[in-house]
């Protein structure tokens, strides 16, 4: 007794429904990624599953840690590139989320429709025989509840998800990459030109900062805490004073502040569909850490996404 076993079908199959779940992670998480690493991340893990079926007698353990555990966590460094921890994660329990929906509702419809018989009598070439309306109903009951809850699930997870983007920062020919959320309760804007306002940590900000600059800001800094805006001549450089805003807020506690203010010379946010450019916008100097849990260092303008 012997069990055939083919390769280049299993990888086929595979192949394809590897993709699939990972531009489906693609588009829930809005990760960014180009379809060439989707496809070398789909083909590994189709690799993996011709090894494991090639060798079906390697020992179970093995086999649910080769395949639930390190295909899945390579095919999303390969598919994402590197992440933090936490959002590896983040993005395994997903992927698996998507992997079990995906697979029960093909099961269903598989098992407990005549979906498997119209498929045997498409070998038969018999397909076209007459489909009786019990069997039309049957499906559209069963796809309508599906799809709603589908939907309800995908527009619960995105109303809770952060929108957070690579974002790159230049001035003066220096360029830092971080990651920005999206911030609809972001109002913040230039009080002469009306230009929307980004919120940056200047432990970021500070890399693009030359030390003579970094030196003026913090004197102003201190005069802004003071409210001392009677700034001496010598207080800041001549060619960075046009760089220099003062930004009022308000917020619950404080009837009305000011923040410090740099003007950038350019921000480009990676949204994952598109790179969005945009000249000459102001970043708001903030003291503290904008996120606990580090998952961004910048608070984006609605305007500027």
């Amino acid at each position: 007794m012997y069990l055939e076993v083919y390769p280049d079908v299993i990888f086929i199959l595979n192949f394809f429904i590897d993709f699939i779940l990972l531009l489906l992670l693609k588009k829930v998480n809005q990760k960014r990624s180009k379809k060439l690493r989707l496809i070398g991340a789909a083909a590994v893990g189709a690799l993996f599953a011709v090894f494991v079926s090639v060798f079906p007698w390697i020992n179970i353990v093995i086999r649910f840690v080769l395949m639930n555990v390190v295909a899945s966590v390579l095919m999303l460094i390969i598919a994402f590139d590197r992440m933090k921890i936490m959002d590896l994660l983040k993005q395994v329990i997903v992927f698996y989320l998507l992997t079990y929906f995906v697979g029960g509702l093909m099961n269903s419809i598989y098992y407990y429709t005549n979906f498997r018989v119209s498929l045997m009598r498409l070998g038969n070439i018999t397909v076209f025989e007459k489909i009786s309306w019990k069997f039309v109903v049957v499906i559209i009951l069963a796809i309508i509840p599906v799809t709603s809850l589908a939907l309800w699930l995908f527009r619960w997870y995105r109303s809770n998800l952060k929108e957070v983007y690579m974002v790159d920062l230049y001035l003066d020919n220096r360029k830092i990459t971080t990651r920005g959320l999206m911030d609809t309760g972001n109002c913040l804007y230039d009080p002469i030109f009306k230009r929307p306002v980004m919120i940056v940590e200047y432990a970021v900000l500070k890399e693009l900062l030359t030390e003579e600059f970094s030196r003026d800001i913090e004197n102003l800094k201190r005069c802004i805490e003071d409210n001392n805006l009677n700034w001496n001549e010598g207080m800041i450089s001549s060619n960075q004073l046009p760089r220099i805003k003062i930004i009022p807020y308000q917020s619950i506690g404080k009837a009305q502040g000011l923040m410090l203010g740099i003007q950038l010379d350019q921000v480009i946010i990676h949204t994952g569909k598109e790179n969005k450019s945009n000249e000459k916008v102001t970043a708001a100097i903030c003291d503290i850490r904008l996120s606990q849990q580090e998952d961004y260092h910048t608070i984006l303008h609605k305007e500027l996404v």
